[in-house]
């Protein structure tokens, strides 16, 4: 199933089609900035003077006199997916080699022929044509087959002849009879073996892969700082709005007319501020774009690992590759913002001016935001700190970083919400030599005013469901997994998976006969699901499959997670162990309990998970604590402890890791005794190396019993709530 998923994912039309005619593409032919067209096409925009500009990215290429729109060379892989889609779509044909009629049953790669079943075995049989490349029906649906399979390259001299030689003085590609002819070995002449020749070529590319790869990361970030910029002017323009507004209710009867006009002009200093920026940023994006597509399309001629592809495009590679790793990142960051000038007449000014202390995006609770520094000049001798009050009066202090020259930025993550007060500790020289800290509390010279800045609670970006039996409820929701856009609900209660896409929206949903603890998604879109002893498997369309018999091994399962390998990694409650089992229901390992790594006995397994490097993640409920095996079983770490602390766990279940490494954990929590005040209802993020990194629980609509977790690559996570009957989703990134 998953290979003829692949297949039919290589073979979409969309993929095969020229941008320029709209059809699947014919001749297909590579320009020297690697974009591809049809032969047709190109020679249809070829100018009188040779010249042929891009229709994707514009630029202009100028043919040399003996050459030709049929000179460029052809896309090796695109011919290769040509081939592969005239075999998918045969089941029509008929063989293109004899008159037989007979059904086709492979394409021959050389002969570009379709050919019947006795045609491919007199091709393998026949001296002349058996070392032709041919794939079959069979082969087409297995991806190791396709990948082996390649077209040949014939020598335009000697037409049955493949090249097998590469004449470096030439750059020309030939065959072994023109090694000892027009290219025999001389002064003028050098061939060499093609697979020779090709690994310098190979070694060289690399390098320019790498260079082109750092290019392509300083425009990333370069576009990834404008875009903040531009937020920046937004949220500034959007503050300063506010004081004009609070300005002008003290005088609206007198100024209402200057009001509007200071507001517009606002909004044109906006545009006017923004305009430059967009273009940059524009510029920036059109350079990634093609530095990306040229990578790419390198990096994929590198991974076929074709070494006649690779010299018959070596040198468009590695001039193409040469501008783009030349592309340089030099641009001055944003220093001006808009500030209000006021006076005690009706007059208002509008200014740009360098503010010493930003806040570049509204903080929220537990979510990270910048804090830039610009200091005046000679204000700062060494790196200056960030100062941050909470509004129970805890400070702390936060170390910068110098990002440009005369900018400083630090990075805060709000524990609570409410009002903070944000400042600057910098470093004075003294007549001794050294230095002392000087608090800025005014805009006087060593120090700037502080901020005052309101955090916001981090709430729920989305919660849905509520208790019943229809479409989108739930019955005590016990866990939750995410696959691509797609989110899959354990409806315990409802006896059901519910399948939705990432914003809440109701895709569909299948019963499971039982009630359902666990889910979790293979990357095939297989679906595992926990019912009392068993696990069993579902289609990506919720299709019953096949019942793991793993009861005999386990107790009380709580638990699954999914190996990159397809295995299965199963946590018991019962006998506080995980187990690791084959996808046919084969046990291959435990641990834990009286049995491996006793040194790091679980008290009580709850959740499990593995991460981008194969980790395997236990969550104990019993010990408060999370525990970290690698690969191979081997204990890499244990953290937390039970507490009342946003860093302390209380009963922790759900865990999942995003791309990153972060492990985002779910804590059930409990009320205390007195008064029944709740504790610990939380979700809390840690780094790989299980430092805590922030703790999220909302002011507004509260977690109640948190259960399951599952992240998002853009930095979301969705926790099942079985005693609200809902789901929940929370930026925590």
């Amino acid at each position: 199933m998953a290979a003829a998923d692949d297949l039919e994912e290589e073979l979409v039309d969309e993929s095969l089609t020229c941008s320029v005619c709209k059809d699947i593409y014919d001749d297909p032919r590579v320009l020297p900035c690697l974009h591809t067209f049809c032969a047709m096409c190109l020679e249809q925009r070829q100018t009188e003077d040779s010249q042929l500009t891009c229709p994707t990215c514009q630029h202009q290429w100028t043919l040399k006199n003996e050459d030709s729109v049929s000179n460029l060379p052809s896309n090796f892989y695109i011919n290769k997916l040509l081939n592969f889609r005239a075999l998918h779509n045969s089941e029509d044909a008929r063989c293109q080699m004899c008159e037989s009629g007979a059904k086709v049953e492979s394409i021959c790669g050389d002969c570009k022929l379709l050919l019947c079943g006795n045609c491919f075995t007199a091709h393998s049989n026949s001296p002349a044509l058996k070392d032709h490349y041919i794939i079959t029906l069979h082969d087409l649906k297995n991806p190791g087959s396709r990948a082996k399979y390649t077209g040949a390259e014939y020598c335009a001299k000697h037409n049955d002849v493949r090249v097998t030689f590469y004449c470096q003085p030439c750059a020309k590609l030939v065959c072994r009879e023109c090694t000892i002819t027009e290219h025999k070995q001389s002064r003028k002449h050098n061939p060499r073996e093609v697979t020779e020749v090709a690994q310098k070529y190979k070694d060289d590319l690399q390098k320019l892969v790498q260079k082109t790869v750092d290019a392509a990361d300083a425009l990333k970030n370069a576009s990834k700082t404008i875009r903040k910029e531009l937020t920046n002017i937004t949220i500034n323009c959007q503050v300063e709005k506010t004081m004009i507004r609070e300005h002008f209710v003290q005088l609206k009867a007198k100024v209402e007319k200057a009001e509007r006009d200071v507001m517009d002009k606002l909004e044109e200093m906006e545009i006017t501020q923004r305009e430059p920026l967009v273009k940059e940023w524009e510029s920036f994006e059109g350079t990634l774009r093609s530095t990306e597509d040229g990578l790419k399309f390198c990096t994929d001629i590198l991974g076929r690992n074709n070494d006649v592809e690779i010299l018959t495009l070596g040198q468009h590679l590695e001039d193409r590759l040469k501008v783009l790793a030349a592309n340089q990142v030099k641009r001055e960051p944003l220093k001006n913002h808009v500030t209000f000038q006021h006076s005690t007449d009706i007059k208002c000014e509008l200014v740009l001016t360098c503010k010493p202390l930003v806040i570049t995006d509204p903080p929220v609770e537990s979510l990270p935001t910048s804090v830039v520094f610009r200091p005046q000049k000679g204000q700062v001798q060494g790196s200056p700190q960030v100062t941050v009050t909470s509004p129970v009066g805890q400070c702390v202090t936060l170390e910068t970083t110098k990002i440009s020259e005369g900018v400083f930025e630090a990075v805060w993550r709000p524990q609570t919400s409410g009002k903070h007060v944000v400042g600057v500790a910098t470093e004075s020289d003294t007549s001794g030599g050294g230095g002392k800290w000087k608090w800025g509390r005014t805009s006087g010279k060593g120090g700037c005013s502080p901020l005052i800045v309101d955090v916001s609670s981090n709430n729920p970006v989305l919660t849905f469901g509520q208790k019943g039996s229809q479409q989108g409820q739930f019955d005590r929701p016990l866990d939750v997994a995410v696959r691509g856009d797609r989110l899959y609900v354990a409806d315990t209660f409802n006896k059901r998976v519910q399948v939705f896409d990432l914003s809440g929206k109701f895709c569909f949903s299948f019963l499971t006969a039982s009630n359902p603890e666990s889910v979790v998604v293979q990357t095939d879109g297989t679906i595992l699901v926990h019912c009392g002893e068993e696990v069993i498997k579902f289609s990506p369309s919720g299709e019953l499959l096949k019942k793991l018999d793993i009861g005999v091994h386990c107790t009380a399962i709580s638990g699954l997670a999914v190996q990159r390998d397809g295995g299965l990694v199963v946590a018991d409650f019962g006998q506080n162990i995980f187990l690791f089992v084959e996808s046919d229901g084969r046990l291959v390992k435990q641990v834990g309990g009286q049995g491996l790594l006793k040194a790091q006995p679980f008290s009580s397994v709850s959740f499990v998970c593995v991460d981008n490097e194969s980790n395997i993640i236990v969550s104990d409920a019993l010990q408060n604590c999370v525990q970290v095996f690698d690969v191979g079983l081997n204990f890499l770490n244990k953290f937390g402890e039970h507490g009342r602390q946003p860093y302390n766990m209380w009963s922790p279940t759900g865990v999942s890791a995003d791309s990153r490494g972060n492990i985002v954990l779910a804590n059930v929590g409990d009320k205390s005794d007195v008064g029944g005040v709740e504790h610990g209802k939380k979700l809390q993020v840690f780094r790989p190396d299980g430092t805590w990194v922030a703790t999220v629980s909302s002011d507004g609509d509260k977690l109640n019993k948190p259960h399951g977790v599952a992240v998002t690559e853009d930095g979301h996570v969705f926790v099942v709530d079985y005693a609200d009957h809902c789901v929940r989703k929370y930026r925590y990134m």
